[in-house]
């Protein structure tokens, strides 16, 4: 007993026996119902209690220890009763169950140590009554009062160590989520508070740092505490992996994961406790499976901040099975076993910490990557371009290399819009740009652009539609352009048909045609827009080509500043009916003269107007100056009607006709005493704001004509979508139908529909008599062009009314 030694270990089985109905210690102490076979009956889930005996002999010799401590590690048995018998006289007893108040006779927590005193005069016996659901009464250890005070600072250093470890770590947190608000961080939190509590409770403590109540409450709910932290953690699992996509959000897991944790906390308040532990072991067993195998799965997607999620899982499910291990006796207590889960669990969260932390970089690393890359098809974009590039390119320079910009422009984005909705055309868009990435990345002569995620491509996405590749083979571009364009020819399905896409492509080359990147795509950029029908598809970049777009971007500079200054103005070509060459109208024409380039033709500056969105304000003004002419000089429309053109864009604009028809009330005009003439009509195909300016103008009573039908965009279907009431046959028809038989027979037959529908047809372009002739035989009803009238000043062209006013007769309208 202590003899010599420091401590002294207590071996089992201790004497013991099964309380059968409420007993006194003093009862107990004589009572003949203890054995030591009882005692492993004691160490299981019951609600019984158990007495336990300890003997000690009386001091005989003069320098044997008569005071000793006896210590207990484990500290969740819920009640936990200690009576001290010299003889048969009870000296003293102590409290030190979970539920029960003991500690207010303590200056301050110490664990439970029991002072023994020896008599020397009779045996003395120490009783131990144990009753709660806790399957352990642990090993108990003897010490002289110099060693147990030796421990009890050694327990007190630990658990110091620990707390604060704990509480810093604790704080920490809280800063770092107050700094960031990362998803996920306040279920890290929780998880850190729950561990807290969880540890405390444990490994004895919980008297530390709270009240008696709440750490007896704590006691009762145990297994809540450890449900509510697994729920956190599965929780935390779920945000902290959500970036991948794991688990995917229609998995089972997902969806009714919660319900299992409710189920759980549930059944702690319905169940023993031993059943719960079973079920907690269980949920311990399927959160280690589950997490780890996610984890993995993550790290494999290249999610690089989960390698800490799964040191840090390792730990806790570690810490969490030893210490289960312990509860159920098969690993023994002691400073080891005692010590694991507090500083596992101080691993675990660290190792969470460093996880957020190294999730933050992956974040910024992932949000430089997303600056740099095109969100649909993950290629380099603009910014990558204009960033990254260069600098490989200069490395490059290193041996001055010969390069060639290609940029491909898809120009039929607007159309697949009309056709399939802007996502689908989205889609269609992004998947030929990747066939285009997919066939170039094993050719040769193609350079690679390198991202920061290791990845390489040889496509840079610009725009929704414009992509640009690099050729480090100048010699071979034709080659290379034209293996391009079997790309683009390919048919793409969408919605289960075949559509082939339109295309433009522009090159420039390096460093000839460019000493920078910025250059070298400005000219590309110019080349690409220099495409036309008559060019093919590709065009190269020269200096003719620069020149053209100077004087195109000077064009626009004087537009701009004459339409704000309204300084355009506009012409009339006279309109006249073909039976009797009366004039029943004209043809409102625009003129730009300009005082730096001349007189400048609308073929050259129309297109430049609805390119660059000036359309809108030059329609506006043509109106404008139209509606206060006619307003002064009402002779104009007495018996007369006048055309004016409009851009297809103008109807694609919402609140165009409203905007006309107010400009036409604030003159007091007649709208029927106008025609408003529509080119480019295939763009009107299901478009909501074209029909609904249509109807307003209709309503109004303007008539509606298609300009240059049979040509360009024009089609069928919009004779009746725009209810039209006039078909201008275009003067390219016109002006060969003495020479060419294809246009005879296209022009008679535009005629004669417009006969069977009952609209006007008015002929462009007549420049003899015998075309006249030949369209009068035809019945066409209306014609103009230079063998008639060539277009005039307003001034002239009342003057010309003047000279050929109609007999009363004739009549008002234009058919």
């Amino acid at each position: 007993m202590l003899s010599g030694k420091i401590e002294e270990k207590i071996n089992t089985p201790i004497p013991t026996f099964k309380e059968t109905h409420a007993i006194s210690a003093q009862d107990a102490l004589l009572t003949g119902k203890f054995k030591q076979t009882t005692y492993d009956e004691s160490q299981g889930f019951s609600k019984d209690a158990y007495w336990h005996k300890l003997s000690f002999p009386k001091v005989t010799t003069p320098n044997a220890k008569k005071s000793i401590y006896l210590g207990l590690n484990y500290y969740v048995i819920e009640y936990l009763d200690f009576y001290l018998f010299h003889g048969s006289q009870l000296q003293a007893q102590w409290k030190r169950g979970a539920l029960e108040n003991w500690q207010g006779g303590t200056p301050h927590y110490e664990g439970i140590w029991i002072p023994i005193l020896l008599s020397d005069h009779d045996d003395t016996t120490l009783l131990i009554r144990k009753q709660g659901n806790s399957p352990l009464l642990t090993p108990f250890k003897l010490f002289d009062n110099k060693s147990a005070e030796t421990k009890k600072e050694q327990k007190l250093i630990f658990w110091t160590f620990i707390i604060s470890s704990l509480a810093i770590l604790l704080a920490h947190n809280v800063f770092v989520f107050i700094l960031l608000r990362q998803p996920g961080f306040i279920y890290y939190l929780g998880l850190n508070i729950v561990i807290f509590i969880a540890l405390s409770v444990v490994t004895g403590f919980s008297r530390w740092i709270f009240s008696e109540e709440v750490s007896q409450w704590i006691i009762k709910n145990l297994f809540v505490i450890f449900g509510i932290g697994a729920w956190i953690l599965f929780r935390f699992s779920l945000r902290f992996l959500k970036e991948v996509q794991i688990p995917s959000p229609e998995s089972l897991i997902r969806k009714y994961g919660d319900s299992i944790f409710i189920t759980f906390l549930i059944f702690t308040q319905l169940l023993s406790v031993k059943n719960v532990a079973f079920l907690f072991a269980a949920i311990e067993i399927f959160m280690f499976l589950i997490c780890t195998y996610w984890g993995i799965k993550a790290y494999v997607k290249g999610f690089i901040a989960v390698r800490f999620y799964l040191f840090s899982w390792f730990f806790l499910i570690i810490g969490s099975i030893l210490n289960t291990l312990i509860f159920w006796k098969i690993l023994p207590i002691n400073f080891i076993t005692e010590s694991i889960l507090p500083v596992f669990s101080i691993l675990q969260l660290l190792g969470f910490s460093f996880a957020f932390a190294d999730k933050a970089k992956q974040f910024e690393r992932n949000r430089k990557l997303q600056a740099l890359t095109d969100s649909p098809t993950g290629l380099p974009n603009r910014t990558y371009y204009f960033s990254k590039l260069p600098a490989l390119v200069a490395e490059m320079a290193k041996n001055p290399p010969q390069l060639a910009l290609i940029m491909i422009d898809i120009s039929n984005y607007q159309t697949l819009c009309q056709a399939f909705g802007p996502a689908k055309a989205d889609s269609a868009i992004s998947e030929v740009i990747q066939n285009i990435q997919r066939q170039l990345i094993n050719m040769e002569g193609i350079l690679s652009f390198p991202l920061p995620n290791k990845n390489s491509y040889k496509v840079i996405r610009i725009t929704a539609t414009n992509i640009i590749l690099i050729s480090t083979k100048p010699e071979q571009i034709k080659q290379q352009i034209l293996h391009i364009q079997e790309i683009l020819d390919a048919p793409t399905l969408v919605n289960k048909i075949h559509f082939r896409h339109q295309y433009k492509i522009g090159s420039a080359l390096y460093p000839s045609q460019g000493l920078d990147l910025d250059k070298l795509y400005q000219n590309a950029l110019i080349a690409n827009h220099s495409v036309s029908y008559s060019s093919g598809s590709w065009v190269a970049f020269t200096d003719n080509l620069k020149s053209n777009h100077a004087h195109q971007l000077g064009l626009i500079t004087q537009l701009t500043n004459d339409i704000e200054h309204e300084k355009l103005y506009f012409h009339i070509q006279p309109q006249v009916k073909l039976v009797d060459r009366s004039i029943i109208g004209g043809e409102v024409l625009i003129r730009w003269h300009n005082e730096h380039l001349g007189q400048v033709s609308p073929a050259e500056f129309i297109p430049l107007a609805e390119q660059t969105g000036l359309i809108y304000k030059l329609t506006d003004m043509l109106f404008e100056k139209v509606f206060h002419w006619t307003s002064e000089h009402p002779k104009a429309l007495s018996l007369q009607s006048l055309s004016i053109n409009i851009s297809a864009l103008d109807l694609l604009q919402e609140g165009f006709a409203k905007r006309v028809i107010d400009q036409l009330q604030t003159y007091r005009l007649a709208a029927s005493k106008f025609t408003i003439e529509i080119t480019e009509t295939s763009i009107f195909q299901n478009n909501d704001i074209v029909h609904d300016n249509v109807k307003q103008l209709h309503q109004a009573g303007f008539r509606l004509a298609i300009d240059d039908f049979g040509v360009g965009y024009s089609s069928m279907q919009n004779l009746v979508a725009l209810e039209t009431d006039e078909l201008k046959i275009d003067q390219f028809f016109v002006m060969n139908l003495l020479n060419d038989s294809q246009s005879q027979t296209l022009c008679r037959n535009m005629i004669d529909l417009c006969k069977a529908l009952n609209i006007v047809s008015v002929a462009e372009g007549i420049e003899s008599e015998e075309i006249l002739q030949l369209l009068k035989q035809w019945q066409c009803q209306v014609g103009q062009g230079y063998h008639l009238y060539k277009p005039m000043s307003p001034t002239d062209y009342l003057t010309l009314l003047d000279e050929k006013v109609p007999p009363l007769s004739a009549p008002t309208n234009r058919a």
